[in-house]
This record gives structure tokens, C-alpha cells and sequence, in this order.
């Protein structure tokens, strides 16, 4: 069998998930074991960039489409509020059970399909994806980002750009960066001062649920700063490395979510916050939420219970944002290289420190609205990028 992609879009309309999404295809190769979902959101900002999710827990195909409409969605919202000139898009391959990363072969699937799209959607990576997979993406298709600068640059890198200059071509360090400076306004806000002196996470405790890469740092940057860190893990060789670098962990089945902490920092997959678990938070004398892990609802709603009991949460596509500003920015260049515009590391720092001042204006817009800050997050996104085709844009989901 040779690779098929077939246009969905129409027949995936009735949705939950669906948001007047642009076009979502599915493509198949059934010689390498290769199925994949990829959907365009938005594209009225610019192309659509987000990155591909290699997963192989899927119970059934309706659930991997239902992931991929929810984050490439997300993907449109984080892009306009991080002020980008891109839309929303995303991928996901539909993983053999018991795998953890796709092959070689997969990737080069995966490439032909985001050709086909003809420059409309940008892929990079994201859960069980590297950048050696993305490299392999690109030996057949230019329209890939995450990749060192020196590679996407055409030859047009500027020769007096020093090593020091160049920004990381992984994005977990700044996307750690960008939910450190996230939980540095929460915990500002929730205390009603001014954190001018940095000092505002010193004493404080926080959990977090996951030891990635970017959760790695960021406890890092946590702890730095002074905070008391506490983490879970359910993988063992990363709950290792947690102890190794000194940080307090939890037993595996020791539920993080009702261990005392100010603040949670959700770092694993979506979905955290719910119904069973906001008790948990309140158990815990949590008063923030702000993580890395996406769509950290369950259901809208549930920003909504949160604001009820009090519980501060920092809307995940605009704290995790740190690493779609820095691939984002290197796209953008690399797609009209300039010496004057070139997307510095201290450029891409000083870009993503932003998010504590979106997240303080978000916070601000919430208290004097009454409203949930979701629902202000999405309000404020929705300000920057117009609906689908003239249409109204959708309450966020």
C-alpha cells in the first residue's frame, strides 16, 4: 500500500471538538504501520504552526481526531495571543500500541503529507517527537520549524552572529521559561503585590506533576528562586533523575494534586483538571494553577469551579507559550532572513518574559469582569485573530 490522504473535513463536522476548522486530513500507509491526523484551525493570522504529537494510547480513531481538533484550536489561540503572524495547526501520528516513538519511515510519511499542504500548515515537534525526528521530516519537506537556526537559515545566517547569539533549536527551555514567568505573576496577583524584587516564590510551595524536559527546568528555575518543590512522576527512569537532582518525590500512587502546596503546576498530559480532582487542589491549599501541559481542563467548566473556591488558574496555551514564540520566531525568519531582524536568544528571552505581563493583564481583565480568566484568555485571543471565513468566532472550548 502507498500513502492515501484523504480530505476529512466534511465528514467530521458534527464534532464536539470541531470549531470551524479550515481542513483536517487523515493518511494511512498500512506497509509501515503509519496512520496520522493533521488539522488546520485557523490560518487567517499566517500559515498554521504546531507541532506533531507521536501517541500510541489511542482507544479508537474518534479520539485522536477529537485530540487533534482540541490542540490544533489551542494552537490558533496560543499563536495570536504570543502576537505571531501565524495560525493554528497541528499533527498527531496515531502510534502502534507499546511504542514510544515513531520510526524513520513514519517520519518521512509524515513529511509527504505536510507537503501536500503546500506551506498552509508548519510541523515541529512535540510529545514523542525530537529534534532528530524533525530533521528526518525535513529531508523531504521545508515546511518544518524546531530546527537549529544554522539549518532552516538558507545560508543566510549573519556572519557576525556570535555562539551566545544564536537561540536554542530545543523549545523546552523556553517554554519552561515562559510558565516560570506565568507562575511569577500568579503568585503576584494572588498576593497583591509587586514582585519588582523577584523574590515573590521564595518560601513557597510548589508541585508539580510531571518530570520532563521542560519540567526539569522549570523545577530548576523554581528552585533557584527560591521555592520548595515537590514532584511526581509515573515514569521511573525520570522519577529517578527527579531525586538525583535533589527535589522532593512523591511515592507512585501518592496522589500530587492533594499533597500541600500553594501552587500545582500541571507538566503531564491534559485533561488534569476535573471534577474529581478540584477537591483534591482545595485539600491541598492550592491557590494557583499554572503549568506546562496542555489543555489542562477537562471541560470548560472547569475554570469556572476553580474561580468559585478561589483557586487562581493561569490559562495553559499563554503559559506554555514560551516554545511556539521561539520556533515561531526562527519560522518567521528563516522564511525572510534579515540581519536587522534576526531572532536573537536574548531577543527570544526578552519575547517570552511578555507572558507575565499577558498573564497579569489577563488576570486584570478577570477580577474587573467577574469572568473566569479561560474565558478572558480566549476573549483576548479572539481579539487578535479574525473567525473562520467571515464567520463569528467560536466561544472557546
Amino acid at each position: 500500500m502507498t500513502l492515501i490522504i484523504n480530505d476529512i473535513t466534511n465528514k467530521i463536522r458534527d464534532f464536539a471538538d470541531f470549531d470551524g476548522h479550515e481542513k483536517v486530513v487523515m493518511a494511512e500507509d498500512t506497509d509501515i504501520r503509519f496512520k496520522a491526523y493533521v488539522a488546520i484551525h485557523n490560518t487567517n493570522r499566517g500559515p498554521a504552526l504546531g507541532g506533531c504529537r507521536y501517541w500510541s494510547r489511542y482507544e479508537n480513531d474518534e479520539q485522536a481526531i477529537s485530540d487533534v481538533l482540541r490542540l490544533s484550536r489551542g494552537m490558533t489561540y496560543k499563536n495570536a495571543l504570543a502576537d505571531l503572524p501565524l495560525g493554528g495547526g497541528k499533527a498527531v501520528i496515531v502510534g502502534t500500541p507499546g511504542t514510544r516513538m515513531p520510526t524513520p519511515d513514519i517520519m518521512r510519511a509524515l513529511a509527504k503529507v505536510v507537503d501536500s499542504l503546500q506551506g498552509k500548515y508548519v510541523t515541529a515537534e512535540d510529545v514523542g517527537m525530537s529534534v532528530d525526528y524533525i530533521l528526518v521530516a525535513r529531508g523531504v519537506t521545508r515546511h518544518v520549524a524546531g530546527l537549529p537556526i544554522e539549518m532552516i537559515s538558507g545560508g543566510q545566517m549573519p556572519e557576525e552572529i556570535g555562539l551566545n547569539e544564536i537561540p536554542n533549536a530545543d523549545p523546552s527551555p523556553y517554554t519552561a521559561f515562559g510558565v516560570f514567568e506565568a507562575i511569577r505573576a500568579s503568585a503576584a496577583h494572588v498576593r497583591g503585590v509587586n514582585d519588582k524584587a523577584g523574590e515573590i516564590l521564595r518560601g513557597m510551595r510548589v508541585s508539580v506533576k510531571g518530570y520532563g524536559n521542560v519540567a526539569r527546568t522549570l523545577c530548576r528555575m523554581l528552585a533557584d528562586s527560591g521555592a520548595v518543590v515537590t514532584v511526581s512522576e509515573i515514569d521511573d527512569g525520570r522519577l529517578a533523575q527527579a531525586r538525583a537532582d535533589g527535589f522532593n518525590v512523591l511515592a507512585k500512587g501518592e496522589e500530587i494534586m492533594a499533597y500541600p502546596a500553594d501552587i500545582y503546576a500541571p507538566c503531564a498530559l491534559g485533561g488534569d483538571i476535573n471534577d474529581i480532582t478540584i477537591p483534591f487542589l482545595v485539600q491541598a491549599g492550592v491557590k494557583v494553577v499554572a503549568g506546562c501541559a496542555n489543555n489542562q481542563l477537562a471541560k470548560p467548566y472547569h475554570a469556572d469551579e476553580l474561580r468559585k473556591r478561589d483557586i487562581l488558574y493561569a490559562p495553559d496555551y499563554v503559559a506554555n507559550a514560551g516554545g511556539v514564540i521561539s520556533v515561531g520566531m526562527q519560522h518567521v525568519w528563516s522564511e525572510t532572513p534579515a540581519r536587522e531582524t534576526f531572532p536573537t536568544h536574548a531577543k527570544v528571552l526578552h519575547r517570552i518574559r511578555h507572558i507575565h505581563d499577558v498573564i497579569k493583564a489577563i488576570y486584570e481583565r478577570a477580577d474587573m469582569a467577574g469572568a473566569n480568566t479561560a474565558e478572558i484568555a480566549n476573549r483576548m485571543a479572539e481579539e487578535n485573530f479574525p473567525g473562520q471565513k467571515g464567520t463569528p468566532v467560536a466561544q472557546a472550548a
